[in-house]
């Protein structure tokens, strides 16, 4: 193990404006939360690969050191008012920057039940942007565009120091952090969490299979809607994913969250259950979130709204609870492939994939529901939903409360697996009664 790169703290940060990218004031007043931001700065390692190792599919990499450069970055900092409500937990977000800028911090759910959230800016596009990337349009601007006066400062050498910014970030909010500032405001910290989706979650797996072993610094990963790949260390702009799992080896938990559309494209993959690992799948989900439903035309395919945003909820939880009291999650059934040399997803007759956690949109289906389709009108990202013909809803089901009462026991078995918590039980079982409204039934 290498020494952990130290950083200089600096903040909070104030300013005409609140941090880019920050939850509203009334959510954080709802939740009796706070947030500030931090400055940390100092001299970051890039790392490569040793030219007799290259990157493997079994995640048994091994990092070099190769050039060192200064560099200053923010980290939003989420956390309690009150320190008697803190968990002792920060969960650390690698900030997903695949539309060519941060994503906004989270404003409802777990991270907001006494946990603390830290979201690192760890990589170029977040602070200079991303011309090349296709959503340069969007409403979230790179930091130095939301803020020049504020972000002015910021310097960034490249993505190979991203891993060791991730490092300093975490060591400088976690457990024997000893900075003068103090980004937590003197919470206990135990443990500090790393947690990352989609394109920041692949990032991950390159920091869990290479740079962890180093330093050390994180007690878990949460990896969600992963694809089985990670970017070579020393990929700059433009990263040369590699096709890998998460090292076997770790000294801690991980908890890998997929959604049926990363499930084929991790099925060659060694990722089975172990004592420190789990793997959850959710059948019919994609991975991006539609946030409605439009109307499409009778046997027509549109977006598909069933989000996984719930069970990766529940990973929060199951992770905390693991760190905490050593009792790891039970484990999950998987959605069932078939096939070689390229396993297939098998699906039953109502069209929906079997296996998997089962959500009550697939587990009382009105729908045939994708985790990846094409010519929907929207990114094959969102997945497919094509609803079920009339005649086929009423072969199903007798009558809208028969729909509802089996909506709600897939609910309650949900919650009795650990997958849902029940804090987020009355929202889905209400969703249940609206759908019930509008079958064909009585």
């Amino acid at each position: 193990m290498s020494a952990v790169p130290g950083a200089e703290v600096s903040g909070p940060v104030l300013g005409e404006r609140p941090p880019h990218g920050a939850p509203p004031a009334e959510v954080l007043a709802a939740h009796a939360y706070v947030c500030e931001e931090f400055l940390i700065a100092g001299e970051a390692t890039a790392y490569a690969h040793p030219d007799d190792a290259p990157p493997t599919a079994d995640g048994l990499w091994t990092a070099v050191p190769v050039a060192t450069a200064p560099y200053r970055t923010r980290i939003l900092v989420i956390r309690p008012a009150d320190p008697a409500a803190f968990t002792g937990t920060v969960f650390l977000e690698w900030r997903n920057v695949s539309v060519g800028a941060e994503r906004p911090a989270p404003d409802a759910g777990e991270l907001y039940r006494g946990h603390a959230w830290v979201g690192v800016s760890a990589q170029v596009a977040g602070i200079y942007g991303s011309p090349s990337r296709r959503a340069r349009a969007s409403r979230q601007a790179p930091l130095l565009d939301a803020d020049p006066e504020r972000y002015g400062g910021l310097v960034h050498p490249g993505e190979p120091a991203s891993f060791d910014i991730f490092s300093a970030a975490a060591a400088a909010v976690g457990p024997r952090r000893s900075a003068d500032v103090d980004p937590l405001g003197g919470l206990p910290v135990a443990r500090v969490v790393a947690m990352g989706g989609s394109q920041s979650a692949m990032r991950l797996c390159a920091y869990a299979n290479a740079v962890h072993p180093r330093h050390r610094v994180v007690d878990g990963f949460l990896l969600s809607v992963w694809e089985g790949r990670a970017p070579q260390l020393d990929a700059d702009t433009d990263p040369l994913y590699r096709r890998t799992t998460v090292r076997a080896d770790l000294d801690v938990p991980v908890l890998v969250v997929n959604s049926e559309f990363e499930v084929s494209a991790t099925a060659d993959l060694e990722l089975q259950d172990t004592p420190l690992r789990r793997v959850w799948e959710i059948a019919g989900a994609p991975h991006g979130i539609s946030r409605a439903i439009p109307p499409t035309a009778d046997g027509a395919w549109g977006p598909n709204p069933v989000s996984w945003v719930p069970v990766r909820d529940a990973a929060l939880r199951a992770l905390h609870r693991w760190l905490t009291v050593g009792e790891p999650p039970a484990p999950q059934p998987r959605i069932t492939l078939a096939g070689r040399p390229t396993p297939r997803i098998v699906r039953g007759e109502g069209g929906n994939a079997w296996g998997g956690i089962r959500l009550p949109e697939v587990a009382v289906p009105v729908a045939e529901y994708r985790g990846r389709k094409g010519g929907t009108g929207s990114a094959p990202v969102l997945g497919g939903r094509r609803a079920y013909s009339d005649a086929l809803v009423a072969q199903l089901y007798r009558s809208r409360t028969e729909y509802a009462t089996l909506w709600e026991q897939a609910v309650e078995d949900l919650v009795d697996a650990g997958v849902v918590l029940p804090e987020d039980a009355p929202a889905m079982r209400a969703r249940g009664v609206e759908v019930a409204a509008t079958l064909p039934l009585t």
